[in-house]
């Protein structure tokens, strides 16, 4: 904001930025500082130990055990993407898992029912769901179907697949 505020009244530009006065003037007068700087050559040090890094965990434990240092962990990735260090092995997350789902498979049916589940008498209204069960072998899936009206299972099926048979 100081490069527009010699074109610009302050008033204004504090005004589009949806900022109070004293905000601009506590930014200025705190201008912001290297988190522990003095911890910065052994973090380099630890990163430089393997070809690859490692990651903020492992530099706060051995600044931790070798050092003495009384360190967060978050402390010590700011710390570390201040330096502009990062790790090169990254941990498997989520999205790089394998994900078999396929997205609406078969056929879909209109939503009659609308959640009014209850029924006057027996086989006038079902319902049915898949459950995935984990087995020391792999996977079973169990599919029953519900009646509404006389509170029973009145059919079900198992699989080791979760297709429509």
């Amino acid at each position: 904001m100081s490069g527009l505020s010699g074109q610009h009244r302050l008033a204004d530009l504090l005004e589009c930025a949806g900022l109070a006065r004293s905000s601009y003037y506590y930014a200025l007068s705190h201008p912001k500082a290297p988190t522990r700087p003095e911890l910065w050559e052994a973090a380099a040090e630890i990163f430089s130990r393997t070809a690859n890094g490692c990651g903020h965990r492992q530099i706060a434990m051995c600044l931790r055990a070798e050092r003495g240092v009384r360190i967060a962990d978050k402390t010590t990735l700011k710390m570390m993407r201040e330096m502009g260090i990062s790790c090169g092995i990254r941990r498997e997350t989520d999205y790089h898992r394998y994900n078999s789902y396929r997205g609406k498979v078969g056929r879909t049916f209109e939503n009659v029912i609308g959640r009014d589940f209850a029924a006057d008498g027996p086989w006038e209204k079902m319902g049915t769901d898949v459950t995935e069960l984990k087995q020391p072998w792999g996977k079973a899936y169990f599919a029953p179907v519900y009646d509404f009206g006389s509170k029973e299972i009145v059919a079900w099926s198992t699989s080791l697949h979760p297709n429509m048979a």
